[in-house]
């Protein structure tokens, strides 16, 4: 037996004439979508004439068989017209994992473009949803690329996964302390992990290397009724509240608009970065139209990404959402966003990035005891400071060289740093900002005390939203201290602070409860003598394609137990003047570490 279409048969069939012949929809007949097949195989007995044009043999009766996948089995030779099954295969990227209890650290990579070596690859070697886990790495807090797929994925080329995988696999991993030590902490941020098996669809979605090739499936005369997205969305934060700029409409996924009608029980889930993990209530939303104005419709939800231990917003049908979506963002980074949908009573999901990008140098600071402690950001410039400034200093030494609550919000009259910018870079969705124009340096918002249950990020009055400071043009050249500062508390406190570098997360230091670091611990505070956690530098340098940043976080040589944890973080007090410089001499850093008093 050999398989093959029926559709000459039928043909020929027609052409002469003969009566009597039952014609069954196939699999095959349509590139555009699947179309109904028999669930259980049907023998049909078919007259047939002396002479099988087909074959040249004399048959009477031929059994025709059409299974539940639309495979035509006819007891006849393949006269090579309609479909040919191929047999699913990998592709030339072909998706090899080391042992789950290799080590990712041994130099010992199975690409050789790719090495291992001490700190890890960047790539997800054995296949287990996490990235040079273990592996070391210089400073706690500085991030580097990372793929949720083996180098064996990656083009020699491109040293990039390919298609779907290329973006929607890629996020960034953070250097964690682990003790007196520091380890790659594993978690791929902002990545997604290729699919269990691949979908008849463009894209690649297993991260094998070809397309169209899931177990057990033949692609060859089919495709799916939904066909996911393969690059990423991209849009910035504080969209206008009136009228969201990014709609994500999965009408266009379907292989014909046709299926929206019988597409049923959509439900939308986001989930974000560092920052929405620790807060109380998501930063972000999802809305049914353009308005995003008052309180996101969903859930938050405490259960989704790779660990089902990330928070997020989830919609549905009963919050008016279908098949279009409106997220709305006040925070850089990565976001992942997933659609489930029936369509003709079949489940499908599809998976795509956000990457939400604003220009410049962002801070952004959260804690553990939000809504309850005033912890503040503060940013030093710590080049070209103001001439009455004798030393270089925080903001009990020299205000006019520090960017924080006292005097860097959107009304104050510090003098800047950089040139104004449009007020759309600072006023809109989720922030807390006014003005014709944007400042810069400036602090969007000073979180003093907030209400842990309010889910808006409108209400700026009451919900918990991270403090950041942004730059959205900062001069070539130059650097910038950060620290945190326990303002006014009940208790210990521990602190987090990302950096974004024209979007892209360059830091991710302190307190993470995903990764299970507890330091630092801000304990005493006080307007002018509480505890300060010294992040670190960031030098920028501006180039044809933007800016780029150079990091180095702040440790400390003989650590506090209590407050430090290990020699990975510093947090000093700022009890007199001198302790209030930058560094104990009061001159600029030559590096981080010198601005650490113990």
């Amino acid at each position: 037996m050999t398989k093959r279409s029926l559709s000459f048969k039928f043909s020929a069939l027609a052409i002469m004439g003969i009566a009597g012949v039952v014609f069954f929809p196939l699999g095959c007949a349509s590139k555009g979508g699947d179309l109904a097949v028999a669930p259980t195989p049907v023998v049909v007995v078919v007259p047939f004439p002396t002479g099988d044009l087909d074959s040249g043999v004399d048959a009477d009766v031929e059994p025709v068989i059409i299974d539940g996948g639309g495979v035509v089995n006819d007891a006849d030779i393949d006269a090579g017209f309609g479909c040919t099954q191929t047999p699913p295969g990998p592709g030339p990227l072909r998706r090899v994992c080391r042992a789950a209890t290799a080590n990712e650290c041994d130099g010992i990579g199975e690409v050789a473009a790719f090495p291992n070596g001490s700190g890890g690859n960047g790539f997800d070697d054995d296949c287990d949803g996490l990235v040079d886990e273990g592996c070391a790495c210089a400073s706690p807090g500085t991030t580097k690329d990372c793929f949720l797929v083996p180098p064996s994925q990656a083009s020699n080329v491109s040293k990039k996964p390919v298609g779907w995988c290329t973006e929607n696999a890629k996020g960034s991993v953070a250097c964690a302390a682990q003790g007196e030590f520091s380890v790659w902490s594993g978690s791929c941020r902002g990545a997604q992990p290729p699919f269990a098996t691949d979908k008849c669809a463009r894209g690649d979605f297993d991260c094998d290397g070809a397309d169209q090739n899931p177990v057990g499936v033949d692609c060859t005369c089919k495709s799916d009724l939904v066909q996911c997205p393969t690059a990423p969305f991209v849009t910035a934060p504080y969209p206008p509240a009136s009228a969201l700029p990014l709609k994500i409409d999965a009408k266009d996924w379907l292989a014909d608009p046709l299926l929206l009608a019988q597409s049923t029980d959509w439900k939308w889930t986001l989930r974000g970065g560092d920052c929405d993990n620790i807060a109380p209530k998501p930063s972000f939303a999802l809305f049914p139209t353009a308005v995003g104005t008052g309180a996101p419709p969903g859930a938050v939800v405490t259960n989704v990404g790779v660990g089902a231990n990330e928070k997020g917003r989830q919609v549905t049908v009963a919050n008016g959402i279908a098949n279009a979506v409106y997220p709305a963002f006040s925070l850089s980074g990565d976001y992942i966003l997933d659609m489930e949908v029936k369509v003709q009573g079949q489940p499908y999901k599809c998976s795509t990035k956000i990457e939400v990008r604003a220009p410049g140098l962002r801070a952004e600071a959260c804690w553990d005891t939000m809504g309850g402690t005033d912890l503040d950001l503060h940013m030093v410039k710590v080049d070209g400071y103001a001439a009455s400034c004798a030393v270089l200093g925080w903001s009990g030494q020299c205000a006019s060289q520090d960017c924080y609550f006292g005097n860097c919000k959107s009304g104050s009259s510090m003098t800047r740093w950089a040139a104004d910018t449009a007020s759309s870079n600072c006023v809109g969705w989720g922030s807390a900002a006014t003005g014709a124009t944007c400042k810069n340096p400036r602090l969007d918002r000073d979180n003093v005390s907030c209400t842990t249950s309010e889910s808006n990020p409108n209400s700026s009055g009451a919900f918990c939203g991270s403090e950041n400071i942004n730059i959205d043009n900062p001069p070539d050249g130059s650097s910038y201290a950060i620290a945190t500062i326990l303002f006014s508390s009940s208790g210990p406190t521990k602190p987090h602070v990302n950096v974004y570098c024209n979007g892209q997360r360059i830091v991710s230091a302190g307190y993470d409860p995903i990764g299970g670091q507890q330091f630092p611990v801000l304990r005493t505070s006080g307007a002018n003598d509480g505890d300060m956690w010294k992040v670190g530098l960031v030098s920028v340098t501006n180039g044809p394609g933007g800016i780029t940043c150079t990091v180095e976080t702040t440790k400390s040589q003989t650590p506090n137990p209590t407050t430090d944890g290990s020699t990975n973080f510093c947090v000093d007090r700022t009890v007199t003047n001198s302790t209030r410089w930058l560094t104990p001499s009061g001159s600029r850093p030559l590096d981080a570490g010198v601005m650490c008093f113990h």
